[in-house]
């Protein structure tokens, strides 16, 4: 996979699946939350979240992108910080994993993040961008392409630097040209309820997704697969 590093708003990520750090109930949050629950239609996305209901942490659901450029929506269920001792490392890692193997699942070809649980949620940002590269790094991916962490703020963005990454900027939404408008107008009326054009690939890959996330199995696998991933974090911290 090609993993690059960009600042910007990642409600403006043109990407198959755009992630949404969530809470269990998945109701709009601050920060990457806000902004993409009002670029995709803050309606729309809540209605559909709410009758989802819930998701455990760690684990992660799919929607559509409604109004966003992008096809879904990766509701990754991020931890927050306590002390370190209830499993906050291990969590954090597996959201960043249900999130990619639901992509992968859905055929995506590219996913964007942005730098979860290091805001609101009080992860050290050193510590959340180890978790994040080495989840992303390790990913086997059997359709994923592109992975991009769109990170925001100098802090975190001098930091990627020190790391080794040129860090260019994520194109704002710049207009369309004709073929992607009439592309965008129809996935808004399918997405608003009115399925006047069927999109079936679209909903076939969405259900897809929705199946594997109900399977109990997939969302231990994540669980394992993050913890493995982030003990090795971990120790490249403490070298």
């Amino acid at each position: 996979m090609n993993f690059k590093v960009l600042r910007g708003n990642i409600a403006d990520a043109k990407v198959d699946a755009v992630v949404l750090p969530a809470n269990s109930k998945l109701k709009e949050g601050s920060g990457a939350s806000e902004a993409i629950f009002e670029a995709a239609g803050r309606k729309l996305l809540t209605k559909k979240c709410k009758e989802i209901g819930s998701c455990e942490t760690g684990s992660a659901v799919p929607t559509l992108g409604y109004n966003l450029d992008s096809k879904y929506i990766i509701h990754a269920v991020v931890p927050k910080w306590k002390d370190g001792d209830h499993d906050e490392y291990n969590l954090l890692s597996s959201a960043y994993v249900s999130a990619l193997k639901l992509a992968d699942v859905m055929e995506c070809k590219s996913i964007a993040f942005p730098l979860l649980a290091s805001g609101n949620n009080g992860f050290d940002i050193e510590l959340a961008y180890e978790i994040a590269k080495k989840n992303i790094e390790l990913f086997e991916a059997e359709h994923l392409e592109d992975v991009i962490l769109v990170v925001y703020g100098n802090r975190v963005a001098d930091m990627v630097k020190k790391d080794g990454f040129d860090i260019g900027m994520l194109p704002r939404n710049m207009e369309k040209d004709e073929q992607e408008f009439k592309d965008h107008e129809r996935r808004a009326r399918l997405f608003g309820g009115a399925k006047e054009v069927a999109v079936d690939f679209i909903d076939e890959q969405l259900e897809r997704g929705i199946e594997y996330f109900k399977d109990p199995e997939n969302r231990e696998k994540a669980v394992q697969a993050g913890t493995k991933i982030v003990k090795m974090a971990i120790s490249l911290l403490n070298k």
